[in-house]
């Protein structure tokens, strides 16, 4: 939300005149503050992911179809924290793209489909905090873990961008990401012979508002 304060300017007007000469009154006008208030309202949401190979962590980027996202318990309003604390959210892992249509068949088969009841990765909003900060709930895998999250918002295109990382061995996934290594093997196999896929995600959020 944008403050404009409008501070009114006073012209003291001073003269070498007689002293028969009219006194000038200048009125001072209170000072003005105008606000220029946002509805927040939510528009189209983007979840992209980076994931790493190698031993040197060469990065994977992907993403889901935007228009397979679900999102619930948005409230239009004002005030941002009120607005998308409590959202609750729905990701269907079968949309995964990363402009490899191989590698999204192997990661949503031999990763996401080994994980239990993983089909959407769904998850909350706890706390949507005015320091840049907040908490969310991550489920999948049959397990609900709360996450860190920071945040800014463009007051310009009213986009606000959420991120995290997460270590999937957290949500016990350990026998996924070993089942898609398999089947990845020379593609996480790095110049120094080694193979590695690496735990970690970042994730980023980014919704229209």
């Amino acid at each position: 939300m944008k403050r404009i304060l409008i501070f009114p300017i006073v012209f003291f007007l001073i003269g070498c005149s007689s002293p028969e000469a009219e006194t000038v009154n200048v009125t001072v006008p209170e000072k003005q503050t105008v606000i220029e208030d946002h509805e927040y309202k939510l528009g189209e949401v983007m979840v992209k992911w980076t994931a790493f190979k190698h031993a040197a962590k060469a990065q994977v980027g992907g993403k889901f179809n935007s228009d397979s996202i679900k999102v619930s318990g948005f409230n239009p309003s004002t005030n941002l924290s009120e607005a998308i604390n409590g959202l609750s959210f729905a990701i269907p892992t079968s949309t995964t793209s990363t402009g490899d249509k191989t590698r999204d068949y192997k990661i949503i088969t031999s990763f996401f489909n080994t994980m239990s009841n993983t089909k959407d990765i769904t998850g909350t909003i706890i706390d949507l905090k005015d320091n840049g900060s907040g908490l969310l709930s991550l489920n999948m895998n049959d397990q609900s873990i709360e996450k860190d999250f920071s945040w800014e918002l463009d007051e310009n295109s009213y986009e606000i961008y959420i991120k995290t990382s997460i270590n999937v061995l957290d949500w016990g996934a350990e026998a996924a990401l070993n089942a898609l290594n398999e089947v990845c093997l020379e593609q996480h196999t790095g110049p120094d012979g080694v193979n590695k896929l690496w735990p970690d995600v970042d994730i980023t959020v980014i919704a229209a508002l």
